[in-house]
């Protein structure tokens, strides 16, 4: 019974992780962060087909390594939240993401642990800015934004079209979805710029703008981290 919980929890706590297109000298974990509906799966996609990321998706196993800053990290979500099932999902995330920090390639992760544990990064950077670059160590954040009402017609189109809302649209008004969306997107500016401040790389984009365009400087964005050292030491400790 056992077994099968955890592994129910697992199969479906991962993140959608692609290999970027060549070879790299310096491994990166990009995390693709925005809210829900601004269409993170459609530049995906995108990307894809113009041959910037792998189409298969990559899988990487559990680990039973624990970091004492991750550690630390997954302390202050359960601070915030009384949602058992919330924390075990995050916890499985927290393993997920130690062990794919450690592929030695540039990988781009949709929504990975920037976009899970946004507001706990942004106060780690504030109270223990040491562990904030342990767990930032050779990552980048690609933040998407738009404005609420673009979102907001999105995710009208969606329900529209394929008959679905994420759970996190359900049961809102116009403008509870405006609220949320305003809220998640000044979640994920602080985080980049406090990653600029801290001088790690991350890449602001106008979803609103040509998507040639977006792919254009996505591509650049990842051109410039193939080409810069390692910008932190990793003391990733067991």
């Amino acid at each position: 019974m056992k077994a099968s919980i955890s592994n129910f929890l697992y199969n479906r706590a991962g993140f959608n992780a692609y290999r970027c297109g060549k070879p790299v000298t310096h491994p990166f974990l990009i995390d693709l962060v925005g809210p829900p509906g601004i269409g993170k799966s459609h530049l995906i996609q995108s990307l894809i087909n113009r041959s910037i990321l792998h189409s298969s998706r990559l899988n990487f196993d559990k680990r039973i390594t624990v970091c004492s800053s991750r550690a630390r990290l997954l302390s202050m979500a359960a601070c915030q939240s009384n949602d058992i099932n919330v924390l075990q999902r995050k916890a499985t995330k927290i393993l997920y993401d130690l062990n794919m920090s450690n592929y030695p390639s540039m990988v781009l992760v949709d929504e990975g642990l920037s976009h899970h544990f946004t507001n706990e990064l942004c106060v780690l950077s504030r109270d223990n800015p040491t562990d904030f670059n342990v767990i930032m160590d050779n990552r980048a954040v690609i933040n998407l934004t738009a404005t609420a009402e673009t979102i907001n017609s999105r995710i009208r189109y969606r329900k529209k079209t394929a008959g679905r809302m994420l759970p996190c649209h359900r049961g809102k008004s116009n403008d509870e979805l405006l609220s949320f969306n305003i809220q998640v997107m000044q979640g994920r500016a602080t985080l980049a710029r406090l990653m600029e401040d801290s001088g790690l790389p991350a890449l602001t984009i106008d979803m609103e703008t040509d998507v040639t365009f977006i792919i254009d400087k996505i591509k650049r964005f990842m051109l410039e981290l193939q080409d810069s050292p390692s910008i932190k030491k990793s003391c990733i400790d067991s």
